[in-house]
């Protein structure tokens, strides 16, 4: 016992001294189980908080120093287990607990923080599916949180390389300890607020681990802060069997950071076979279309009169109505000089005379009528023919050819489909104005 136990008076400072050596000397590390609660960061970079169970409180203390080393994120509400050393503040006659590390409880406490956490978020609609975005079929740019080191980061530079390279951009974090929560939230506002580092697409990413290792990811800020970001997110924490709060409010969740970079972007080989289905199935689309229009063009060239044979047979008409005009015509002046012979016989001749020249009055008057009606009847027919050669010539394949086709001919056959030319066949193609020969090779 320390000597100063024998002495008859004390002053306040060597009680408070004297009860300092007796505790510190007892006491080695020692480990400590309770609940966090009153949780003070001080600027100085110490963390103060009490340690709690049903019936009392303890204070403790977290050197500046020992703060990197921590393994779990403080907070209040969580069993943990300190491992430190006793220690009295000899000023204010308090004993504290001097931290040197700490872990949780145990799984089962561990669960229920994370289960009453979840009802929580779960109430506020952090996990509401209505709200989730929706990811691009086709980023152009991906950013990725995680680790700079580690097989996490190679996987998935490797499987998006291999299946749709685009652009990554990488914000390296912890993605475990006690700076991992501030390092990832850094890396969301980065992508969220840094105009020069656009991104489709956010991927949290972190391999395997214990539920202690995983706690940063079910972390309340860290929930929030992806809750709010405006970007897409995909999480991919752990194995296929880990499940985090981050899974949760994340709007896509893969069971694996290589099935991340699987599910975020296509596969190229698979892209290159659709755009060639799609391809084929276009030329099928085209070459039918193709044949069908050329057979309807055939069918109605078919149905077009050749235009010379109905110019000749509408000048045959014509001759035929000249013929006619002329027979009557002469029929006409012989029954007239029939007549008037008959006539010279009963009448005198200054009678005769004027009956011949009243009669050629007639006859002048009948044949300027005749000429008259038949210019009238030649202009009409004439009018009548430039119209149908007009319609003809409308109709006319000719036309079609003026406009940049042309008509393709083997032995004078027309060709409507490829089939029917063979190699070194030789085919005239002709234009509108002119024709060539051409030869299959």
């Amino acid at each position: 016992m320390n000597k100063l136990s024998n002495i008859a008076q004390f002053t306040v400072t060597q009680l408070n001294n004297s009860i300092k050596n007796l505790i510190e000397n007892n006491y080695e590390l020692i480990n400590v189980v309770g609940e966090i609660f009153q949780i003070n960061r001080h600027s100085s970079g110490h963390i103060y908080f009490s340690l709690k169970d049903e019936d009392s409180i303890i204070s403790v203390i977290c050197w500046r120093s020992v703060v990197p080393k921590l393994k779990i994120n403080l907070e209040e509400g969580i069993k943990v287990v300190i491992k430190g050393k006793v220690t009295t503040y000899s000023k204010q006659s308090k004993y504290q607990l001097i931290l040197n590390s700490i872990e949780f409880e145990g799984e089962g406490s561990l669960l229920k923080l994370l289960e009453d956490r979840k009802k929580k978020l779960t109430k506020e609609g952090y996990f509401d599916e209505e709200k989730k975005k929706k990811t691009p079929k086709y980023p152009q740019s991906l950013g990725i949180i995680t680790s700079e080191s580690g097989a996490v980061i190679k996987d998935i530079i490797h499987r998006i390389s291999d299946r749709f390279p685009t652009n990554l951009i990488i914000y390296p974090a912890s993605v475990q300890g006690q700076n991992c929560v501030a390092e990832i939230v850094k890396g969301l506002q980065f992508f969220n607020k840094e105009s020069n580092c656009v991104v489709d697409l956010i991927i949290i990413a972190r391999g395997g681990g214990s539920l202690e290792d995983l706690m940063p990811f079910n972390d309340e800020v860290l929930v929030k802060e992806i809750y709010n970001s405006v970007i897409p997110i995909v999480s991919a924490v752990g194995h296929e069997t880990d499940f985090t709060l981050c899974d949760l409010v994340s709007d896509l969740r893969a069971p694996t950071p290589s099935a991340a970079a699987e599910m975020v972007v296509p596969d190229r080989k698979d892209l290159i076979i659709r755009l060639s289905d799609w391809s084929n199935s276009l030329k099928k689309s085209f070459v039918y279309n193709f044949e069908n229009k050329s057979l309807n063009l055939k069918i109605l060239s078919s149905k077009i009169p050749n235009q010379i044979d109905v110019i000749n047979n509408k000048f045959q008409e014509l001759d035929q109505i000249e013929q006619i005009l002329n027979i009557s015509l002469s029929e006409k002046l012989k029954n007239i000089k029939i007549l008037l012979f008959e006539l010279l016989d009963g009448f005198s001749e200054k009678r005769f005379k004027d009956q011949l020249k009243n009669y050629f009055s007639k006859l002048s008057n009948y044949n300027e009528k005749m000429n008259l009606l038949i210019k009238q009847y030649l202009k009409t027919q004439k009018i009548n023919i430039l119209a149908a050669k007009r319609e003809l010539s409308i109709m006319s394949y000719r036309e079609t050819l003026k406009r940049g086709y042309a008509v393709i001919r083997k032995e004078k056959n027309l060709i409507t489909n490829s089939s029917e030319i063979k190699k070194n066949d030789i085919l005239e193609i002709e234009f509108f104005k002119d024709k060539t020969n051409v030869r299959k090779i």
